[in-house]
């Protein structure tokens, strides 16, 4: 009678659908931070408070699903305790870092361009991590 030999599954190995996923929800999340600095612009320099502000506020919960959507990919792909960290740092930039900072700039301007900088710093974040993602496991 011969044996059935099995190899065990290493629980650390990323799933290539997952990895996948992950990519190319950083790449919605990089063109949503895009229409957000556009919705941002548009809110700047509306005539009259037509739209105004308004579509970038109710767009930043929409970023900040996407971000949260990123961080869950992240640990499901198994992309490791780096790359996770760092992504969920990009849900935490953006989930509220940037809602306290808009907040509070509306009584200081000096928050208001802590909101800016902190936008091109999780653009440059999100952009990091969809360059290092590469789209495929192989590439890792």
């Amino acid at each position: 009678m011969t044996e059935r030999t099995t190899t065990p599954v290493d629980s650390r190995t990323p799933s290539a659908g997952a990895y996948r996923a992950y990519h190319w929800a950083l790449a919605v999340f990089l063109v949503c931070g895009a229409v957000q600095v556009f919705l941002a612009g548009l809110g700047v320099f509306s005539q009259s408070g037509d739209p105004g502000i308004d579509p970038h506020r109710f767009f930043a919960l929409v970023l900040a699903g996407v971000a949260f959507v990123v961080a869950v990919l992240a640990a499901v792909a198994r992309t490791g305790a780096r790359t996770i960290g760092l992504c969920v740092l990009l849900f935490l930039l953006v989930f509220l870092l940037q809602g306290f900072l808009a907040v509070w700039g509306r009584d200081s301007a000096w928050f208001g361009g802590l909101h800016a900088l902190d936008g091109l710093l999780i653009i440059g974040l999100a952009g990091y991590l969809f360059a290092t993602s590469g789209g495929s496991v192989s590439r890792r």
